[in-house]
């Protein structure tokens, strides 16, 4: 297995680590903007290999996901572009974790399809199971009616990240006639240009992840053929594919906060505030709790390989919700070790801070914690669920 920290201290990971903060971070404030795409950070990303980084090395990928002997390269990869720019490593993880479904629940011709194109231009695709008033993680409003060839989709998604690059999403559906979640949750592949097919790219305007855009896809008796069908009925709640993911998030949120720490620790250095000893305190608090969050996500990369999957999901659960903490408690330390002025435009501090209360709040934290503790009392729980 390729140890987390192995994979950390690589000179391709390194390489990745400098793009993030030479180029990604300062483009930062002109895809803030208008909501940009990232295109650059993301031409920049498909030129070095990354946009493919959960595929196998046989086709042309990294070869890194949880399921093979490298579950690291693919993470800290995240982590290290979430150290420039938290939407660029957003939009890595929402192409990294499609292609990896894709690849793996995908029929030889789907693959051939729409796998192969993403070694040929930068690409990106999108996983779309968010919905307005959606009752439960795995139970869609969006429908998909059965026709002869294929299914007619009717629903409307949001937070569809990569929207305006996307060449195809994988759009969650409830089978019309099937009741129980596992045997109705069906993926479909939408193309952009499919007949009924809308997305509105004016709709995400949030505080922060604003280069993550996300608009909204609405679906009005779209035709999808039988070829676009992704996997079986319930095949992403029972391979529990929404478990690994969690680690995604948590390479975000612990990547962006380290990026904003090491920022303000060079500018308090450049300003010769070093030796006062309340900031020396406080520093070295917000140090520790950096290497205590960074520990436990790589031991919960390690569990994917040494512990049962069930285990794994539920430590990945407490680092990502450590790694959500940590980044809220050190933005508030932060911003009163290097004051007022350091939040102004021409800095990236706000950024990061924006970014931070944006995307921590993608999961649903309370709830990760009750799922802990229903495993904890020997109680019926999900390990897989985001929220």
């Amino acid at each position: 297995m390729i140890d987390p920290v192995e994979a950390l201290e690589r000179d391709d990971i390194k390489e990745l680590e400098a793009l993030a903060i030479g180029e990604f971070r300062p483009r930062g404030a002109r895809y803030d903007t208008n909501c940009d795409m990232p295109r650059e950070n993301i031409e920049a990303l498909f030129a070095r290999g990354w946009l493919t980084t959960t595929l196998p090395k046989e086709m042309g990928g990294k070869g890194s996901n949880l399921t093979t002997n490298d579950p690291s390269t693919y993470l800290q990869a995240l982590r290290v572009i979430a150290r420039g720019c938290s939407s660029t490593a957003h939009c890595y993880q929402v192409q990294n974790h499609t292609a990896w479904a894709v690849n793996d629940l995908g029929t030889p011709e789907q693959r051939e399809r729409f796998i192969k194109p993403m070694f040929a231009r930068p690409t990106l695709t999108g996983f779309v199971g968010s919905e307005a008033k959606r009752k439960h993680m795995y139970m869609m409003n969006t429908s998909a009616k059965r026709v002869d060839g294929g299914f007619i989709l009717n629903g409307e998604k949001n937070y569809a990240t990569n929207g305006p690059m996307m060449s195809f999403a994988i759009i969650f559906a409830a089978i019309e006639g099937v009741n129980n979640y596992l045997d109705n949750h069906q993926m479909l592949i939408v193309e952009p240009g499919m007949d009924g097919v809308t997305i509105d790219n004016d709709w995400y305007r949030p505080n922060g992840m604003r280069a993550a855009a996300s608009p909204i896809i609405t679906l009005d008796n779209v035709f999808i053929p039988d070829s676009h069908v992704l996997g079986e009925p319930g095949a992403y709640p029972r391979g529990r594919w929404q478990g690994r993911f969690h680690l995604g998030f948590t390479a975000n949120y612990l990547g962006t906060t380290e990026g904003m720490y090491e920022w303000c620790r060079q500018y308090l250095i450049e300003r010769g505030r070093g030796k006062a000893e309340l900031i020396q305190m406080r520093m070295g608090e917000m140090r520790i709790a950096l290497d205590a969050a960074g520990a436990l996500f790589h031991d919960a990369i390690r569990a994917f390989k040494t512990r049962s999957v069930v285990e794994a999901e539920l430590l990945s659960m407490s680092a990502k919700s450590t790694a959500a903490h940590v980044a809220f408690e050190l933005s508030h330390k932060l911003i009163h070790a290097v004051g007022s002025t350091a939040l102004f435009d021409e800095y990236p501090l706000a950024r990061y801070l924006r970014d931070l209360e944006t995307h921590v709040l993608h999961a649903g934290h309370d709830r990760t914690a009750q799922i802990v503790g229903q495993a904890v009392l020997n109680e019926t729980f999900d390990s897989t669920l985001q929220r």
